[in-house]
């Protein structure tokens, strides 16, 4: 008669067999945790250095399509006076924010002189705007001020009406400011710190 097996022994060898596998079952390595929150990590600042890349663009974009705007609008104006319309009367003095910075500022406000003169010249953003715009004009002859460009343009010599336009802003509040230039005498825009 063959002897069965002793069900204890049967218990006793499941039993291992269940704990090494629970042991593989277990769970994630430190090492392995670490290596997903590196690569984790990695992708978020690649995330996030592409959105401000991404918003800084959105933003720039509303500076070049403005001084474009206010280039039309400024050939409009000469058309009609033969001249052009010296809304700013210096580079300094932006609207529709006098210290643009990193914020929205809504346009139209026709309270005061300078927002009368660009209610004048027929400029009107489809909505709030980051940058502040400044734009002086001269008959032939005037000097042409400097812009705030850390290299100043050679501006050619004026023998007819110009103007100049600038839109400034600070878009992340490090004191750096977003500077885009450009002006009757090409249709050129030049700019600074674009990023910033």
């Amino acid at each position: 008669m063959s002897k069965q097996p002793n069900s204890r022994v049967k218990q006793r060898a499941w039993k291992k067999s269940s704990s090494s596998l629970a042991a593989v079952r277990r769970g994630y390595t430190l090492v392995e945790l670490m290596a997903v929150v590196v690569i984790v990590g990695i992708l978020a600042t690649l995330a996030i250095f592409s959105l401000r890349r991404y918003v800084f663009a959105a933003r720039s974009s509303e500076a070049t399509q403005m001084i474009g705007s206010i280039k039309v609008a400024q050939e409009n104006y000469k058309d009609e006076t033969f001249r052009y319309r010296n809304v700013s009367g210096d580079l300094d003095t932006y609207y529709p924010s006098a210290s643009p910075g990193s914020h929205k500022t809504g346009w139209g406000d026709t309270s005061t002189p300078l927002g009368q003169n660009w209610a004048e010249l027929g400029v009107s953003p489809s909505g709030p705007v980051v940058f502040g715009y400044a734009c002086i004009a001269g008959q032939g002859g005037a000097p042409v001020p400097g812009t705030a460009l850390s290299d100043d343009i050679d501006w050619p010599a004026t023998t007819s009406p110009w103007y100049v336009v600038q839109a400034v802003a600070d878009q992340n509040d490090n004191d750096i400011l977003a500077v885009y230039v450009s002006s009757s005498f090409s249709d050129q825009i030049f700019f600074e710190n674009e990023d910033e």
